[in-house]
């Protein structure tokens, strides 16, 4: 019996171009079905944003009707993200199900998505698999889209999908998809020095496929323009979020200013740490450049993580939930370089720290604690990038 269940569970199945076996079936059922449980036992949890936003824009679309409402501003997301709210309204429950449920879904998605980024690094079948699990249930993702009720799972899918499409060598697709990113949110720019890194380096990679970024979010407005919304006004959505929270530099992110400087100085302090952070990212983009080494899925997750661990430390106004796209890269590149493995932990650690401060109003870990940490995490995948590209053969530009 037991010889049987163990040849049973070395079984080879194929599922399209795939091939897995009985036992990493079973593994990727298991941590999905994890995911839902735990997914499904925070589903009554209606936190202040969704009270004080999400719900009311919702009654706002049903109350005038999905079209008007397209030409109304009923919220301060971007367009693409108020369509999908307004869809939900017609579903048979109520508005805190339907927003989780939606999230929740992209959150398989995202988990999908970055378990193949990490199989294209090294076709490692298990390597691949096992992001997929650590994505599903990492306490950041699930809390931000079963607790909070938030959405950032999906413009971080679909940035984590144009990452995977460079990687597939389709630039065309890569930007359609980051584009999509864009038009749901602003922060996907955060990767966006990553991408002009690599534009040096790939030559199948063209100037106008930057284009396809802004093109998609202008597409994203025309229901809304058409629906009677003021293109002016459409246009100028993210340059007016800019000036919202510009009061506190560090809003439940602990970053560089929870270690230096009290909000008091913010009016000479936000604009100075805007143009440092600006001024570091062009150093270690130029460094980049300069070194002409081997551009594949493990330098574009080492390389993009550096990137946006300097952005989300060093940039003022930053929000708990910034560091999201980070925490998935770091994820990747701990399970990539496995002797990393503390890597995720601290970015994930300072991530869900921000997380408790907002939600309950408590902080068992000061900020600056979290924040020290994560400056030894910069520093030591600096290093080790550092290292990489010194060591590493020049390679010929793809």
């Amino acid at each position: 019996m037991d010889n049987a269940l163990r040849e049973w569970i070395k079984k080879d199945i194929k599922l399209g171009k795939y091939t897995l076996s009985v036992l990493e079936l079973l593994f990727l059922l298991g941590v999905s079905f994890g995911g839902f449980v735990m997914r499904y036992a925070m589903k009554g949890y209606a936190g202040a944003d969704y009270n004080i936003y999400i719900c009311p824009w919702m009654e706002k679309i049903h109350e005038v009707g999905i079209w008007k409402s397209f030409g109304m501003e009923v919220g301060n997301y971007p367009p693409l993200y108020m369509y999908m709210y307004a869809l939900l309204t017609v579903f048979p429950c109520s508005y805190l199900t339907s927003v989780k449920v939606m999230s929740c879904l992209f959150d398989y998605i995202l988990a999908a998505t970055c378990g193949f980024l990490v199989y294209e690094s090294g076709r490692n079948k298990k390597q691949g698999m096992l992001m997929y699990g650590v994505i599903l249930l990492l306490p950041t993702v699930a809390v931000d889209s079963g607790l909070w009720a938030q959405a950032d799972s999906i413009y971080a899918a679909f940035l984590i999908l144009s990452l995977l499409f460079l990687v597939k060598d389709q630039p065309v697709l890569s930007f359609w998809f980051y584009g999509i990113s864009f038009a749901l949110k602003l922060q996907s720019l955060f990767l966006l020095p990553l991408y002009l890194v690599l534009w040096t380096k790939k030559k199948n990679m063209k100037l106008w496929h930057f284009l396809l970024i802004p093109l998609t979010y202008v597409i994203s407005i025309i229901p809304s323009w058409m629906a009677g919304r003021s293109l002016k006004e459409l246009l100028s959505i993210y340059f007016n979020h800019y000036g919202e929270y510009t009061d506190i530099l560090s809003m439940n992110r602990p970053n560089a200013y929870v270690l230096t400087v009290n909000d008091m100085l913010q009016e000479y302090i936000g604009s100075a740490g805007v143009w440092f952070t600006l001024g570091l990212l062009l150093c270690v983009m130029f460094y980049l450049v300069g070194k002409n080494t081997e551009i594949g899925a493990d330098y574009m997750i080492h390389a993009g993580l550096l990137l946006m661990m300097i952005v989300t430390f060093f940039l003022p106004y930053m929000h708990e939930r910034y560091g999201y796209v980070a925490d998935l890269l770091a994820v990747a590149y701990g399970i990539l370089h496995v002797k990393k493995f503390y890597i995720p932990i601290i970015t994930v650690a300072c991530s869900l720290g921000g997380y408790v401060g907002f939600v309950t109003g408590t902080f068992p870990i000061p900020y600056v604690v979290l924040a020290l940490f994560f400056l030894y995490a910069l520093y030591d995948v600096a290093k080790d990038l550092y290292e990489r590209c010194q060591q590493e053969k020049p390679k010929e530009n793809v």
